[in-house]
């Protein structure tokens, strides 16, 4: 009687866990079609898929594009789509062309944004060349000291436009799975998750003062947009030129 009675208590308790796990299995599948739905949808209305050129599997699929219309969407919440520019392409110093991963003007200023869609630790300063991603002691990544590369952008902005380096308002935005207390940083450096991005944004827009006037933001998105969503070929040689400039790296 007591084997019959534990055996009993055993497949109800392997029942039990077969139903979690296709409940919770369940639950994961429609979880992830509402949010594919969700990404297809806001993709088309927000404009990013027009104004980046990107197709949308390739966006989904890839970490960097996906992190940039992330980004993108909760800029345009705040300046509208007709102020929010991605993937501009302006003449760079080191490289042919550097690339921007979103734009945003006001009359507060021209919002800069590199977006990196990593996770894990982030190791790094201002003076470090490169910065380190690390997830535990055996699976670490190196990568280019955005703060640098944004700087780079800020100038190629600021020739562009023909604005003081006053009005160029850069930021660095990491995922929020991301883990940033491990930077060195001042205060002045902008590297944020994307969630204190957005209340640097707003708190800028409300409290910033104006840096340039109405007709220079109309001007400078005019020329913005003329550097939106460039041919294909220009796109592949930007890509070369940073591999050639990285080289090394790991």
């Amino acid at each position: 009687m007591g084997r019959r009675r534990k055996k009993n208590t055993q497949v109800a308790e392997a029942l039990v866990g077969l139903i979690f796990t296709v409940v919770y299995t369940v639950v994961m599948i429609v979880t992830r079609l509402i949010l594919l739905v969700y990404d297809l949808v806001t993709y088309h209305i927000s404009g990013y898929g027009r104004k980046s050129g990107n197709g949308f599997l390739k966006t989904i699929f890839d970490k960097g594009f996906y992190g940039e219309m992330r980004v993108y969407r909760k800029v345009i919440r705040i300046f509208g789509k007709d102020a929010v520019m991605t993937n501009v392409y302006l003449d760079g110093k080191n490289t042919e062309t550097t690339e921007i991963d979103v734009i945003a003007v006001s009359t507060k200023g021209v919002y800069v944004f590199e977006v990196k869609n990593y996770g894990g630790y982030i190791y790094g300063s201002e003076k470090d060349e490169y910065w380190t991603q690390a997830f535990n002691k055996r699976s670490k990544h190196k990568f280019y000291n955005p703060l640098r590369q944004n700087y780079a952008h800020t100038k190629a902005i600021e020739k562009h436009l023909g604005l003081v380096s006053e009005a160029i308002i850069p930021l660095v935005v990491f995922s929020d799975r991301s883990k940033l207390a491990k930077l060195s940083l001042s205060s002045k450096s902008n590297v944020f998750q994307i969630t204190d991005a957005m209340r640097f944004v707003r708190r800028t827009e409300k409290k910033g003062p104006q840096r340039i006037t109405e007709e220079e933001k109309k001007q400078s998105i005019v020329k913005l947009i003329e550097r939106s969503n460039m041919p294909e070929d220009v796109k592949l040689k930007h890509i070369e030129d940073v591999r050639r400039v990285t080289v090394g790296v790991q």
